[in-house]
């Protein structure tokens, strides 16, 4: 059906002569025809192939609707991101008032992130067949859906069916978030290659909003509306968002051929890159610090005096929040290849949560005599804009070690971004506990800053024993894929 798409007279046929799906994919051909200044009449030995015209659509389409791309997945990254963190307002306290302990209301909240995890490489799997869209649309309805249907938990009757549906929900949230976070770092590297940690600095502003927002929220609803009212409304929030992404880019344009999809480089390969690991274990230790401290902070404010009620230790815990959200933007910027790179920019963030590990306990090896409240404060801020200066240039860095395969790497680079960062916040709360039950808060924060040392000269003997191919000419990085002059050709390749 798509034989004699152009005439070898120069001739452009009508449309009204294809089918449905073969309209779609030709009105793209030629919208990037036009924007490289040519026209529909050149012969078709001129033109790409027909699989190659229609795996650079998605790009194309997604570049021509950035702003609303943009907005939609801040909206739906905040409302994710805020499912996550709405059950700890109120949940524990019904959960237990159904029966549960506190040992399966710990592994509802933790099944979470390892489903996460886990379903991260499936998803990259998906892009490669169906499209990033198409799996980033279908992880929304999957959380939109599952996040209304646990509004129904309440009215079950207490023990294990309650128990029960509210772990199956969890875990279906899980497994919307992994596709849709996961195709989120891909159609974000779409947008604009040159610029990827910035849009990811934006889109971590939602990410911080979510998580902050989430708890307040959620304990208003329910005092209001009850146990279902925050899930009814978080689900139907995302609905708005994957509809307009449905209908403003269309499906048909990002289903990839089975040829696109041989070309994509497995996870595995690279696994076997250090440069690649390195960084990707970067940043599940960036993740892990705000997640070390959820369950042994609190405890330790309260013992050397600085907190004595939960009103105190929630704004002390907004310090790093707030901190993270609003530095997000401006790392992205700075961590620009043009200015400071993403590598220096991951390195001096592991370096201050280091030091922020070092001076909130503070380390016996410091020898300090006390706490202070400026002290507790200033770790708190070095986590904030540490965490954002380690894990916002993540991708571009992962990219850049992967040199001119970049393009064919990003689906399975964002399915092991998105299995770091949830390994990160699944390993944070179990190594901050096991560590502070067997030894103290102070030893603990020592440990992490120890690890932290050995991983950032691990990223620097990665440099010297396995170093990246230099792409630098004149002082200025090239771009990771070549950019052609405008013509359609070149424009359909990109």
């Amino acid at each position: 059906q798509y034989q004699g798409y152009a005439t070898t007279d120069g001739n452009c046929p009508g449309l009204a002569t294809r089918n449905r799906h073969t309209q779609r994919v030709a009105a793209q051909a030629d919208a990037v025809a036009d924007l490289g200044g040519g026209s529909c009449s050149f012969e078709e030995e001129a033109r790409p192939p027909f699989a190659k015209r229609v795996a650079a659509m998605p790009r194309v389409v997604v570049q021509h609707h950035k702003f609303l791309v943009m907005v939609c997945i801040n909206v739906a990254n905040l409302v994710c991101h805020s499912v996550y963190s709405v059950l700890a307002a109120f949940f524990p306290q019904e959960a237990k008032a159904k029966g549960m302990s506190e040992d399966a209301v710990g592994i509802i909240f933790a099944s979470f992130a390892a489903v996460i995890f886990v379903c991260s490489p499936l998803a990259g799997r998906f892009m490669s067949k169906y499209g990033k869209v198409w799996v980033y649309i279908l992880g929304l309805v999957i959380v939109s859906l599952s996040t209304i249907c646990f509004s129904v938990a309440s009215m079950l009757p207490a023990g294990a069916p309650f128990a029960a549906w509210c772990f199956v929900m969890r875990l279906l949230q899980g497994v919307g978030s992994a596709m849709e976070e996961t195709a989120a770092y891909a159609i974000i590297a779409d947008i604009d290659v040159e610029r990827v940690s910035l849009y990811l600095g934006i889109c971590e502003i939602s990410t911080g909003l979510g998580y902050m927002v989430g708890p307040p929220l959620g304990g208003s609803l329910f005092a209001m509306g009850g146990f279902a009212a925050p899930f009814l409304l978080l689900g139907m929030a995302l609905l708005p968002a994957a509809a307009l992404i449905y209908y403003k880019v269309p499906l048909d344009v990002h289903r990839l051929g089975k040829e696109e999809a041989r070309t994509d480089v497995p996870m595995s390969t690279l696994l076997r890159n250090p440069q690649v690991m390195v960084i990707a274990l970067a940043s599940m230790l960036a993740n892990s610090d705000y997640a070390f401290l959820e369950p042994t902070l609190g405890n330790h404010l309260q013992r050397v005096g600085l907190a004595s009620d939960p009103e105190r230790i929630g704004m002390l815990f907004s310090v790093s929040s707030i901190t993270y959200t609003l530095s997000c933007p401006v790392i992205g910027v700075l961590a620009n290849r043009e200015r400071f790179g993403p590598r220096p920019m991951i390195v001096t963030g592991l370096l201050m949560q280091l030091l922020g590990f070092m001076l909130i306990g503070p380390s016996p090896l410091l020898r300090l005599k006390s706490l202070q409240m400026g002290q507790m404060v200033t770790s708190l801020v070095l986590f904030g804009v540490g965490e954002s200066m380690s894990m916002t240039p993540v991708m571009d860095d992962m990219m850049h070690s992967c040199g001119d395969s970049a393009d064919a790497c990003v689906n399975s680079l964002s399915s092991l971004m998105a299995a770091s960062f949830s390994l990160g916040q699944m390993m944070g709360p179990l190594t901050g506990s096991a560590l502070t039950s067997r030894f103290s808060f102070p030893w603990a924060c020592t440990v992490m800053a120890l690890v932290l040392l050995i991983h950032t000269s691990l990223i620097m003997l990665a440099e010297v024993w396995n170093p990246r191919r230099l792409t630098k000419e004149g002082g200025k990085y090239m771009e990771l894929t070549p950019l052609n002059p405008p013509d359609a050709e070149s424009a359909a390749a990109d």
